[in-house]
């Protein structure tokens, strides 16, 4: 068995915080350049992103200046990074979402996130007698709702892929 290893969350938190700054510029600033944001009574693709962003960044910054030592002092010092099965599902989980972001422009965004949701749910359930079929009924709800709310509802622009023609 591999020994798990403890992380000091002080300085963990402070590149967390430091990394959500960075990645919400990163992001509003994307969106802002290439979506529209519309007009104030027909609100553009670009508004989401952004509050998205904005939120993301004032969370950052709660996290870079929360004050130390206050509170009831439940908080630990150190958290354990995850060892033997616990790592092995946590690394399949990040390789399902890269790999869906690779083939969410090939196959599109509904088939994509039922497959992604599957998988995430499949690796995450505890019960040993989980029915692969619920599963997939409730993967697959998901992503049809998803894709009714941001794409036929909202409008957003997102990766048909090879599968469109067939769905909606």
């Amino acid at each position: 068995m591999t020994p798990a290893r403890s992380v000091s969350l002080i300085p963990a938190r402070r590149i967390t915080a430091l990394l959500a700054l960075l990645l919400s510029a990163l992001y509003v600033t994307n969106a802002w350049q290439t979506l529209s944001a519309g007009r104030w009574h027909k609100p553009g693709a670009a508004i989401f992103p952004i509050a998205l962003g904005a939120l993301l960044a004032v969370s950052g910054l709660s996290a870079l200046f929360e004050r130390r030592g206050g509170g009831d002092g439940t908080m630990p010092a150190t958290f354990t990074l995850p060892a033997g099965a616990d790592l092995g599902r946590l690394l399949l989980l990040l390789g399902a979402f890269a790999l869906y972001f690779l083939v969410m422009p090939v196959i599109g965004n509904m088939v994509a996130s039922a497959l992604f949701l599957f998988a995430s749910m499949w690796l995450l359930w505890d019960d040993p007698t989980r029915s692969p079929v619920r599963l997939a009924i409730y993967a697959i709800a998901i992503a049809v709702s998803f894709e009714w709310f941001f794409v036929r509802l909202l409008k957003g622009q997102m990766p048909g892929g090879i599968f469109r023609q067939w769905l909606f």
